[in-house]
């Protein structure tokens, strides 16, 4: 079984360390884990529980970058390949290949010629896509293929009057709550220490270097004083809420992206559709059901607003009954309302745009020391870029910088299911709400909410673990139900 996750805030105000972490979402938990991997002492501290931000509300797709050749950005591209890669080595269980269908139109960009010129250069670019990867999860290359051929193998194309359809292979992130907890399993096997639902409130300064941070315990209400000689805001959407009482803050634009689960079966492979806004959408399976996305708010929201205004759901709706036609989607069909708020990029007289890349900020320029920022909308390079970080730290702690091998280092899973997998979670992966367990560790509500019957077994077993009583099972109950 993997190192347990044992909460213990006080433990982490006995010393300094070399890395304190604020943000336990995919790029914080990278972040950690890649330094501990490397012999850094390193502290996380997350405001909410580990992954329940924008990293719980992800498309479950892990893209080998296709999209980059369009503007032939190889760099982008080539990395996405071998990040694909190398999740698909070190987390094989969580992730399993998938069709991935574009229906095409008579068009000079993105008709059938155009998408057989990307595939020959996909071929190019991604030469070495399956080195090293398991034979079950090997990726073939790209093809396009006729109207007739694709309607007959993709009935949802039958309703479009299309010419053809690209068809790729990526992957779908089969457990996708638990790949985004494997990192903090992996951080805690190399000494990290960690601890959700606990928020860091301010940055502390020894002159104009940061020391560390103060941080309030969620559960208790007590405050703690973090030392450390490096801090990475992981923080997401969120990066300006710590920044701005230093003078430092970098005024990161967000939108909301949403992505719908519904009741409807999925199909066989993810189909892509553009609305008449020129928005492209895609329809996945996933465990059964179809998942849709993503769509972005039109204009900019507040860092971590997550409430959907029903003009936009309906909007969204629209949107996808307009890629979709053969779906005819409704409010009716709509389980469970997956939204996080992503770096967006502005340009003038434009409605923003989804950041395709990540946001690193050095605030040496803002003449603090020993502090960086990132936010980022790609779940897939994750890891990368917390190579990129971990290798900033190792220069700025003036340390002989030690190899990354998170690249090659398979991830912790636990083979367990149904109420064992409740229990493990309950007494050794830090649960502290009954959410935790049943939407994060499990799949227990990963479609939507339980029934009633579903809903009293689990705060059963998660109750028995952790010592609760009637009335706290019965609040937890409510709480998670409060969150469809």
């Amino acid at each position: 079984m993997p190192h347990p996750l044992h909460r213990n805030l006080h433990d982490l105000t006995t010393r300094t360390f070399d890395l304190l972490v604020i943000g336990g979402g995919i790029y914080g938990l990278t972040v950690a884990a890649d330094a501990a991997q490397r012999g850094l002492s390193v502290a996380l501290v997350e405001c909410a529980d580990f992954g329940s931000g924008t990293s719980f509300n992800h498309l479950r797709t892990i893209h080998g970058g296709l999209r980059y050749l369009q503007t032939l950005d190889l760099p982008r591209a080539r990395e996405s390949v071998r990040e694909r890669r190398t999740l698909a080595r070190i987390a094989p269980w969580a992730v399993q290949p998938l069709p991935f269908v574009l229906p095409l139109y008579r068009s000079l960009t993105k008709g059938k010629t155009a998408m057989r010129c990307g595939f020959a250069l996909d071929r190019l670019v991604a030469h070495d896509r399956n080195d090293g990867v398991p034979a079950t999860h090997a990726l073939p290359g790209g093809r396009v293929l006729g109207r007739a051929a694709a309607q007959t193998a993709y009935p949802d194309l039958r309703a479009l009057d299309i010419t053809g359809a690209a068809v790729w292979y990526d992957y779908v992130t089969v457990e996708a709550d638990r790949l985004t907890l494997a990192w903090a399993l992996a951080a805690a096997a190399h000494g990290a220490a960690l601890a959700n639902y606990a928020e860091a409130t301010s940055l502390r300064l020894d002159g104009r270097r940061i020391s560390g941070a103060t941080v309030v315990d969620q559960i208790d209400g007590r405050e703690h004083h973090l030392t450390a000689r490096t801090v990475v805001n992981a923080t997401g959407g969120g990066i300006d809420r710590l920044l701005k009482p230093l003078g430092a803050a970098v005024a990161l634009p967000v939108l909301q992206a949403v992505n719908l689960v519904t009741t409807r079966p999925g199909p066989a492979a993810a189909i892509g559709g553009r609305s008449l806004s020129g928005r492209n959408l895609f329809l996945v399976p996933w465990r059964g059901r179809a998942l849709f996305g993503t769509w972005e708010s039109p204009s900019t929201c507040a860092p971590g607003d997550l409430t959907i205004a029903p003009a936009h759901l309906d909007a969204f709706i629209a949107e996808l009954n307009q890629a979709f036609p053969a779906w005819r989607l409704t409010r009716d069909d709509v389980a469970l309302v997956h939204r996080g708020t992503v770096p967006a990029t502005l340009r003038d007289g434009q409605p923003p745009t989804l950041d395709g890349g990540e946001r690193v900020y050095d605030h040496q320029n803002a003449g603090l020391t020993g502090l960086v920022s990132v936010a980022g909308t790609k779940y897939t390079t994750a890891r990368a870029v917390a190579e990129r970080i971990v290798n900033r730290l190792f220069d700025w702690l003036e340390r002989p910088r030690v190899a990354c091998a998170t690249a090659t280092t398979p991830l912790p899973h636990v083979p367990l299911d149904g109420d064992a997998l409740l229990r493990h979670a309950a007494t050794a992966e830090m649960v502290c709400t009954l959410a935790d367990a049943v939407i994060r560790r499990t799949t227990l509500g990963a479609l939507g909410c339980p029934d009633a019957p579903a809903l009293d077994a689990a705060a059963v077993v998660v109750g028995d673990a952790l010592g609760w009583d009637t009335e706290r099972r019965r609040k937890e109950i409510a709480g998670l139900r409060s969150l469809y």
